[in-house]
């Protein structure tokens, strides 16, 4: 994996804001910049918060440990402040969006797993400049969330992941999906991008059918067409997954609803909801009497979604903010709520 995220990083010039390499060349030993200069440049681009996770990060790297626990120490004040304000202002942040973009897996990239990708594109969208939203966790996080399973030795044309960055790029789409495809390894490319609300319902809320297709090699075809015709005749099928799955036995004719062959290929859908994290695999091992590790050359080729009602109610999630800075007023007189002004740039907290 490391040999692969410094691939990427050799395949063009990293776009990350200039503070935070700045940051990577300071606790390396690399630059002598004048410390308080980088500090300002932090606050000034906002991005306190992304320069201490980074310092967490790099704890881990060989790495001048006395001068980033020295850069630790200043950057603590800064972002917890910055935190602060972002937890006020979340609710009136209408510059963030989300952005839900598919993209296939095939190839070189079938051996990845989802921590994989989700590192993958992490690493692609910072050397691109497209700056992800922190979450407002104690850890922060960014913002980038996996769709839907895939696991290791399993392809996808249909794959979703949703990002939320903080505002929307500039760019057309269509540049941006050319500049991180430029980026990603073999095997991985974006081909769909969509602007939504960022109240938009996660993924794993709207699947319904994961449909998988199965080019069956020659050596498995005879024992798969036996197989399969006993699990269709079978009106029940139980599969015991093991004393590490709390659900125990479970009826596979209920998760996979439809079975078919098309030539050579078996084709077939699985029921998402609670069973999102049920390897296809293990499912597919489990009629054939196999190793799931013999099974290869499975792809998921589409998921159905049900049409996500948040969508058409953007009056319940959208901020009202005149109405919110009325409350607010209407709070400061006559109360015991104090309304607090730090300084200039503070917003003001309801305490």
């Amino acid at each position: 994996m490391q040999t692969t995220l410094l691939m990427m990083e050799e395949k063009a010039p990293s776009l990350e804001p200039s503070c935070l390499k700045d940051l990577r060349d300071f606790v390396a030993g690399r630059s002598s910049s004048d410390l308080d200069d980088w500090i300002e440049a932090i606050v000034a681009g906002e991005l306190a918060v992304e320069a201490q996770e980074l310092c967490r990060t790099l704890r881990r790297k060989p790495v001048d440990k006395a001068r980033l626990e020295a850069l630790a120490a200043r950057l603590a004040p800064l972002a917890a402040k910055a935190q602060q304000h972002r937890l006020v202002r979340w609710q009136l942040d209408t510059r963030r969006v989300l952005i839900r973009f598919s993209y296939w897996k095939e190839g070189g990239a079938l051996d990845f797993d989802d921590g994989d990708l989700h590192a993958i594109l992490l690493h692609a969208f910072r050397l691109e400049g497209l700056h992800l939203l922190l979450d407002l966790g104690k850890r922060p996080r960014p913002l980038l969330n996996i769709g839907l399973p895939l696991p290791a030795g399993v392809g996808g044309l249909a794959e979703s992941m949703d990002a939320m960055l903080r505002q929307e790029p500039a760019e057309d789409p269509e540049v941006l999906m050319g500049r991180l495809n430029e980026r990603l390894p073999e095997g991985v490319r974006i081909h769909q991008w969509r602007a939504l609300p960022e109240y938009a319902s996660p993924l794993g809320d709207l699947a319904l059918l994961s449909w998988w297709r199965w080019a069956v090699p020659p050596m498995h075809r005879i024992l798969a067409r036996e197989k399969v015709a006993a699990f269709l005749e079978a009106s029940h099928c139980p599969w015991d997954r093991g004393p590490s799955h709390s659900d125990g036995s479970v009826d596979l004719r209920n998760l996979i609803p439809e079975m078919r062959w098309e030539d050579s290929a078996l084709c077939f859908s699985t029921r998402m909801g609670a069973f999102l994290a049920v390897n296809p695999l293990k499912m597919l091992g489990a009629i054939l009497g196999i190793e799931p590790s013999s099974i290869t050359g499975l792809v998921r080729t589409i998921v159905d979604l049900k049409p996500d009602q948040r969508l058409g109610q953007a009056e319940r999630f959208t901020p009202k903010l005149k109405n919110m800075y009325e409350d607010a007023v209407l709070l400061g007189g006559g109360s015991n709520i104090i309304l607090v002004d730090e300084d200039d740039d503070d917003p003001i907290l309801l305490c």
